[in-house]
């Protein structure tokens, strides 16, 4: 039996409710494969996961079909742009499995115009999940950007504790990824070093300082307890409580975060990529 993370795809993984609609479109259907973005964090988060050995799955409602707004030939195809976009740094897919939905109780289309055990908040995409993978429930997390993603992990029998929803207070897979790696990893230290992108950078008393406090504040919210951390010779040094996976997922989305903040600031990266020395 292995341990899942099922994600939701829209607004979780990609880019939804921020797209335009397009004439014809409804607020929130999604089924074009040349429109997919991945948000912020969710190949960092996955790759997170799927190193620390979770088997990942998406599974998402497709109501778009019964509302005849795409067909299931679309649907696979977005889906397929997903994954493909969602692979480890060896180039190999990061996503064991894709589920979804495509009734809906208020569908025009026959055959898909109809309730469904399938249609989130009902467990029935999990349940399959469980069956054709050989998943451990009991291990197993959800993450999502509605309640009815959280549901239908609940339903399913998943701890409330396990479900992660996307909000303010966890904007992205990749800080939801380190609150399953720190709740899971055991008592021990890890560490990390990040070097700028030119050792003056770091000589920047406000850029210094935002580094200090994007690590607290990252470390505050995923529940990391950070040991060390300190910031010299162009480079930054973090000793955290957790594994190396933790540390190697903690250092990639602090810098992410941070170079995001230096961009806009000082239309440069602070860190370069890969930035990583385990």
């Amino acid at each position: 039996m292995k341990s899942a993370v099922f994600l939701d795809r829209d607004d979780t993984l990609i880019v939804n409710r921020d797209l335009e609609i397009r004439p014809g479109e409804r607020a929130g259907d999604f089924a074009d494969p040349d429109r997919v973005q991945l948000l912020d964090g969710a190949l960092d988060g996955c790759r997170s996961l799927k190193r620390a050995g979770f088997c990942l799955v998406i599974f998402s409602n497709q109501g778009i079909v019964a509302r005849g707004g795409a067909s299931l030939v679309d649907v696979d195809a977005t889906n397929d742009r997903v994954c493909d976009l969602l692979r480890d740094e060896q180039g190999k897919p990061l996503i064991d499995a894709v589920y979804y939905c495509p009734f809906h109780p208020e569908g025009s289309v026959d055959g898909f115009a109809r309730e469904h055990p399938w249609r989130k908040p009902s467990p029935g995409m999990i349940h399959q999940a469980v069956e054709d993978l050989g998943i451990e429930l009991e291990q197993s997390w959800v993450i999502g950007d509605s309640p009815r993603d959280l549901d239908a992990g609940r339903h399913a029998g998943i701890d409330d504790e396990r479900l992660i929803l996307i909000n303010e207070h966890t904007p992205d897979v990749a800080e939801a990824a380190l609150r399953i790696l720190a709740a899971i990893a055991p008592s021990e230290r890890a560490s990390f070093s990040l070097r700028a992108e030119r050792p003056a950078l770091l000589d920047d008393e406000r850029s210094a300082s935002t580094v200090r406090a994007s690590a607290e504040a990252l470390a505050e919210r995923t529940g990391i307890r950070l040991l060390n951390v300190s910031i010299q010779g162009g480079g930054l040094q973090i000793e955290l409580e957790g594994s190396e996976f933790v540390a190697v997922g903690f250092a990639a989305e602090l810098r992410r975060l941070t170079n995001a903040w230096h961009r806009r600031h000082y239309e440069t990266p602070l860190w370069p990529e890969p930035a990583v020395e385990p």
